[in-house]
């Protein structure tokens, strides 16, 4: 992947990035409208405006390990519930200055002159779990929320094709393998939609009954739950990943509702909680690849830690497997790899074989990670000009 890299679209770039400066420039003369005064540029001043605006909320801010004001999103969006009406433009100042110093015009000064494409480093179990990373530049942290349109940027060879193929909530299914829960794993072997399901047993409503909006919500409820965050984080999480507005009690319902769904589950983490206390380490399943409490920060492993690590371990084993074999079966054809996604390019006549080769390698990779998990509906390949297109 590092040696063959990824094509860029110089003009397709370029106008994203044009439009982004043009989304600033109308959120900072938004704010100057509003009040009289320039724009916060500098953290200084987003902390001093923060500190002018929360008002009440001031004293029970969340704040940085420093001590200073949070001016994370997930925390300024709050400031929407209590009316304050500068928080929107300020909000998308961030958001645009942080795609233009992340994907604007510094992007196109890593593609090399060589041959005309990003050659971005991978960083093989740079994350604790046995995750991967990307550097140089950092294309696995793609803007998906922020700009949705920028994987159109990426784009195959004259007569190439990009073919694209990712595991359906892989995540969630390691969560069910690692549990055995009877429940998901229903879900899972009969083709259900698992957010559908949480839905239903949230509303406690049958799952055809449930609306769009209601799945919706469902989503941070699902991957805060197997994750072990607490109802503060996810109601904190659901406004800032879906704009989903949810009170901590509504939150916590919505916790207790999942594992009073998923018992098997819930079981499971608590056992593992009390596993990882005594010898105060995690380990993932399979790889035996372990975090000791005494490499942390506060000497001891985390609730969340306990509950994550094993999932995104896990699910990195099987990527690498899925990379290990398409390796040997389309040798030069991957150009990137997020956490459950291959990208690969080939030439057209090669298009049908190697989209069969690439959701076969993804099943079969999921197989051997997951031995005896169900596999319906697992992986799906699509096809484009660009990774937009090849994404569906």
């Amino acid at each position: 992947m590092e040696r063959r890299g990824l094509g860029l679209a110089r003009d397709e770039h370029a106008r994203q990035v044009e439009q982004w400066s043009r989304r600033l420039g109308e959120a900072r003369r938004d704010y100057v409208e509003m009040t009289g005064r320039a724009p916060p540029s500098k953290p200084a001043e987003v902390r001093a405006w923060l500190a002018d605006v929360a008002g009440d909320r001031l004293a029970t801010w969340p704040r940085t390990k420093t001590g200073e004001l949070s001016t994370e999103g997930k925390h300024l969006k709050k400031l929407t519930l209590s009316g304050v009406e500068t928080v929107k433009p300020v909000l998308s100042m961030l958001a645009m200055e942080k795609l233009i110093s992340s994907f604007g015009p510094k992007l196109a000064d890593w593609v090399s002159p060589a041959t005309g494409r990003i050659h971005c480093d991978y960083n093989i179990a740079a994350a604790k779990s046995g995750r991967f990373t990307s550097s140089h530049p950092n294309l696995q942290q793609l803007p998906a929320a922020r700009a949705p349109e920028f994987r159109r940027c990426i784009i195959a060879a004259p007569g190439n094709v990009l073919i694209c193929c990712d595991w359906n909530q892989v995540e969630m299914r390691a969560a069910r393998w690692l549990s055995k829960d009877q429940a998901l794993t229903r879900v899972y072997a009969e083709g259900r939609d698992l957010h559908s399901e949480t839905a239903a047993a949230i509303a406690r409503v049958p799952p055809q009954l449930v609306t769009s909006e209601q799945r919706q919500a469902a989503k941070p409820v699902n991957y805060g739950a197997i994750y072990g965050i607490g109802p503060v984080t996810l109601a904190e999480d659901a406004f800032d990943n879906y704009g989903i507005e949810m009170t901590e009690l509504e939150a916590k319902g919505a916790l207790e509702r999942f594992f009073e769904t998923y018992r098997g589950y819930n079981d499971r983490r608590w056992h593992h909680w009390k596993r990882v206390k005594l010898n105060n380490r995690v380990m993932v399943p399979g790889s035996g690849r372990t975090v000791e409490g005494a490499w942390e920060p506060e000497g001891r492993i985390r609730f969340p830690q306990a509950c994550n690590i094993p999932i995104q371990g896990v699910s990195a084993d099987a990527m690498l497997r899925a990379i290990a074999l398409m390796g040997r079966r389309l040798p030069g054809a991957m150009v990137a790899c997020l956490h459950d996604e291959i990208l690969i390019e080939v030439s057209e006549v090669e298009c049908d074989r190697a989209k069969a080769a690439l959701e076969e390698t993804m099943v079969e990779a999921f197989v051997m990670t997951f031995p005896g998990a169900p596999t319906n509906g697992v992986a799906k390949a699509g096809v484009g000009r660009n990774w937009l297109e090849a994404k569906g």
